[in-house]
């Protein structure tokens, strides 16, 4: 096959003819004053090519400095979304060689664009070349010959992204001026690949971000020079509610960031992307480390590959240093907003260029930077010129070597589209034959659930992916599995069949691998959500009848109630909805069993919630239930059983101005739960007299290393004072939560505040990292953190056991369960205080009598591995306590030594956090238990 050995090499056929580096000819002038303005921002003369050392002056059509007043890169110089989106829609006014669309609109209603620019004549026949590649997309409608004679008249797109992270300043700017190229030189590359290529740029993903940064910089950072001594460089909130984790939807596609762009890949089908970011010096090319992903054709490697050492050897060989691949990142976790093109059979990918976070010029230093275990400044197999250990640093810079990297790609994908069209429907051949030809040849989900609604928004994400889901028709008997009418069937063999396997199959992280993760290493849809998924290895389920799923299948919402009689009752099995439902009926009196009981042939679990009949219409269980799968039950009378009173606590969510990344997370899953909070800072705490108005305390996971110091102290405040407010300069400023001074921490008078409202009475409820701020400070006596040398869990599925069934806290979970865990400390606690653990990793026992706490021991007749899914947990983690409940005063803590709210992905775990919700004062006081009793 002619595809698979071009795509794996680069040789002199990649390298066009008549491009040589010091080429700067062209046809229109040039514009003096910007290319004055270019060469007098850029530090050294190293840091320039001639692809971009100068400006075509055009007549009609204007140049990012002729609109702006300033060359890109300028120092001091940032540019509102709402600029950049003009300039892009002036470029498409005067050019017939560019068009802007909008995307959709971000979560805060801004406008996300992209912009097309290729010869006029390609963009006259826009519809007809996104039309090709859609039937390029799917060889079961387009055979291979059919598919020769479509590439011969498509052209590849491809699609470039900048302004996903707040921070990296220079992408936005930088695409400005690359778009100005495209649109007038008539240089090499400039005009191949204007008629080979069709170029998309979406010069800022993240709106929201990139104008509370602009207002940021303008407010609090511009005329910092000294990058040791200089304000927070970043504002502190981005989008509504991710921040760095924006890069990390691309699994559940949660934000509107993520759906749109999404839903725009689905609608163009881009064979390539290029996600510009900037952290590392000077220009990284992604090709990953590995181990890559298993699941992605090794064309996309080898397309990784030979795209990047072409603009490593092309930047390079035009005097650049410092530009490298291979030894950032892994190419494992394919949740990136990037992947969502290597998830779909096209090919995507990143760069990283060295930004400062800032537009002003910063002198930095390499010396002490290493990546892959080697420094940066020394010279390796994959970076042939190292940069220089210190220099002079400007946002030009930056966007000379992102532009240049950028134009060398789209070169070398115009020089060889069939190449990458080729590619692009191969893959999906490909993922067709795999899907036939190798198990696991599908994935079975039964219509019978323990949480439906978790079901539906799997199926929900699946089809949101593109994956198509089939609805069994009759029952069916294969070897080792029984299907059901209505039962689910993923199909490996469609085109997106390797994305199924993905996102369903357990992932096995290489234990010999050479470099540490770079992310998490498991995303198991079926466990993170609680949901039963079937690998079926039988081929003969691919002649399985089902017809196309319509709707919700068999996981509907619960419009239709059964008849009433004296109690509803939903039955507690760890549904996410459960809680949710409970604050959806604040003003209706609502009770839980506080043990199993059974009415007629079927028995209800501990947890059980009970309303009378008489004390809520069938209106309100409907709109409860409206958006819910969950089971409602009619039974004739109350059980005999003692009950909880469910009271509805008064939320408070704190959020530390150093840290707002997971906080967003746990907002935003509260949010679109219904449930209702109030959001504090650090402002609201030390002014004391929490109990009055809040019943719980809920602390958000913060960074996995972070340490009580540095919540205690907060922003430092020799900056101070440092607002975040609503202003008619800075309107952007002070959504979400304001203060007129963020540095500064909770201080000692906020532990003392926390101290009192749990000696009062409160709740709290602290996630992962978040325990620090009780355990590191003395709050609590009876439990402290450690930290484990070597112990390393990067996001894997762990095996949970539960150690105290009747506990409110683990209500709904069976005694063996499992939950999901990145890196942050661990408890450390007594052996002969284990009766303050109702939930710990792993099966084996730790305690009182335990004589080196080996074995494992459990009424479960199969005891599951540690790692369900991911793997590398380095260290001591088997029998370590996973939750901690103790008291102080009249109070209660409920600690977790993980995140249960990670990036809103599993939520199978969601029920443990609305356990220690609903149950807030309806928790006992632990007490020790027999030596034996466990």
């Amino acid at each position: 096959m002619r595809f698979a050995s071009a795509c794996l090499a680069v040789g002199a056929a990649f390298f066009p003819t008549g491009t040589a580096a010091g080429q700067t000819t062209g046809s229109l002038p040039t514009d003096t004053i910007s290319t004055a303005a270019i060469k007098a921002a850029t530090t050294d003369s190293a840091y320039l090519s001639p692809w971009v050392a100068t400006i075509p002056d055009h007549g009609t059509i204007p140049s990012p400095r002729d609109f702006l007043g300033y060359v890109v890169g300028a120092p001091g110089e940032l540019t509102s979304v709402e600029r950049i989106h003009d300039y892009f829609n002036t470029l498409a006014t005067a050019s017939p060689r560019v068009r802007t669309f909008v995307l959709g609109q971000s979560e805060e209603g801004r406008d996300m664009i992209v912009a097309a620019i290729a010869d006029a004549e390609l963009l006259n026949r826009l519809e007809e070349h996104k039309g090709a590649l859609r039937r390029l997309a799917d060889p079961r409608i387009t055979s291979s010959a059919q598919a020769d004679s479509i590439i011969d008249g498509a052209v590849p797109i491809y699609w470039m992204t900048a302004g996903l992270h707040s921070t990296e300043l220079g992408p936005p700017e930088m695409v400005m001026e690359l778009a100005y190229r495209l649109a007038v030189e008539d240089r090499a590359p400039f005009e191949t690949i204007r008629r080979n290529v069709i170029t998309l740029i979406t010069p800022v993903l993240e709106v929201d971000g990139r104008t509370r940064q602009v207002d940021w910089y303008h407010r609090h950072v511009r005329g910092h020079t000294d990058r040791n001594n200089m304000p927070p460089r970043s504002p502190p909130f981005w989008g509504h509610y991710t921040f760095h984790d924006n890069n990390r939807d691309g699994i559940m596609v949660s934000q509107p960031l993520t759906r749109n762009y999404l839903a725009a890949f689905f609608d163009w089908r881009p064979t390539v992307s290029l996600d510009l970011h900037e952290s590392v010096p000077l220009l990284y090319v992604s090709g990953g480390t590995g181990p890559y992903n298993e699941t992605i054709d090794p064309l996309t490697v080898g397309e990784w590959h030979t795209l990047a050492n072409y603009e490593v050897a092309r930047v390079t060989g035009m005097g650049m240093p410092g530009v490298w691949t291979w030894g950032f990142y892994t190419g494992w976790y394919p949740g990136y907003l990037l992947w969502v093109t290597n998830n779909h059979n096209a090919m995507g990918r990143f760069y990283e260029t060295f930004g400062n976070g800032t537009a002003e010029t910063v002198e930095r230093d390499l010396s002490d930077a290493s990546y892959a275990g080697k420094k940066i400044t020394t010279r390796q197999w994959y970076r042939s010129v190292p940069p220089p250990a210190k220099l002079d640093w400007s946002m030009r810079n930056n966007t000379n070597y992102m532009q240049t990297g950028a134009i060398a790609s789209l070169e070398m994908v115009a020089e060889n589209s069939r190449l990458f069209l080729d590619n692009f429907y191969r893959k999906g051949v490909r993922a067709m034959e795999r899907g036939r030809g190798q198990p696991p040849y599908a994935f079975h989900i039964p219509a019978e659930q323990r949480d439906p609604d978790a079901a539906r928004q799997l199926i929900d994400i699946l089809r949101l992916q593109g994956i198509e889901v089939g609805v069994v028709t009759e029952d069916t008997k294969l070897d080792e599995h029984e299907l059901a009418e209505g039962d689910l069937i993923v199909s490996s063999e469609q085109p997106f069949g390797p994305l199924a396997r993905n996102l369903l199959m357990k992932q096995e992280f290489p234990e010999d691998a050479e470099h540490s993760p770079y992310d998490d290493v498991a995303w198991t849809l079926g466990l993170l959500l609680g949901v039963e998924t079937n690998r079926i290895d039988d081929a003969s389920v691919l002649e399985v009848a089902v017809d196309p799923l319509a709707g919700d299948g068999p996981f509907g919402t619960g419009a239709n109630l059964p008849r009433a009689r004296d109690v509803w009752a939903i039955p507690h099995m760890a549904q996410r909805e459960l809680g949710p439902f409970r604050f959806a009926l604040t003003d209706v009196p609502v009770y839980a069993a506080e043990e199993a009981f059974e009415e007629g042939d079927r028995s209800y679990p501990a947890g059980t919630l009970l309303i009378e009949a008489d004390s809520v219409s069938e209106a309100q269980l409907r709109a409860a239930l409206s958006t819910r799968s969950l089971e409602l039950v009619s039974l004739r009378r109350m059980p005999d059983v003692e009950l909880h009173t469910l009271d509805v606590p008064r939320i408070a969510v704190f959020q530390s101005w150093l840290s707002t990344q997971n906080a967003g997370w746990v907002r935003y899953t509260l949010d679109q739960a219904g449930v209702p909070y109030t959001f504090i800072g650090k402002d609201r705490v030390r002014a004391a007299e929490l109990r009055r108005d809040f019943d719980v305390l809920l602390i958000p996971q913060f960074g996995g290393g972070t340490r009580a110091k540095s919540i205690v102290a907060g922003v430092d405040p020799k900056w101070s004072p440092l607002a975040y407010t609503t202003t008619p300069e800075y309107p952007s400023h002070g959504l979400i939560m304001s203060a007129e001074d963020i540095t500064g921490g909770i201080g000692f008078v906020g532990l003392e505040a926390i101290r009192r409202f749990v000696e009062a009475g409160g709740t709290v409820v602290a996630l992962g990292s978040g325990t620090t701020l009780v355990t590191e400070t003395g709050m609590v006596h009876d439990v402290s953190v450690k930290r484990p040398s070597g112990l390393n869990t990067p996001g894997s599925v762990i095996t949970a056991k539960v150690l105290q069934p009747e506990s409110p806290l683990t209500y709904g979970y069976p005694e063996l369960t499992h939950v999901f865990r990145g890196n942050g400390p661990l408890f450390s606690l007594a052996k002969h205080r284990r009766y303050l653990v109702p939930l710990q990793f792993g099966t084996k026992y730790v305690g009182p009598d335990a004589e080196g706490g080996d074995g494992d021991e459990s009424d479960a007749e199969e005891v599951p591995p540690l790692v369900q899914s991911g793997g590398i947990v380095k260290g001591k983690l088997d029998g370590e306590a996973a939750m901690v409940h103790t008291t102080l005063g009249n109070g209660h803590l409920v600690l977790f030594a993980w995140n249960p709210m990670h990036r809103h992905i599993n939520q199978h775990d969601h029920a443990l956090v609305y356990n220690a919700l609903l149950f807030w004062n309806d928790l006992e006081v632990p007490a020790p238990r027999a030596a034996d009793s466990h």
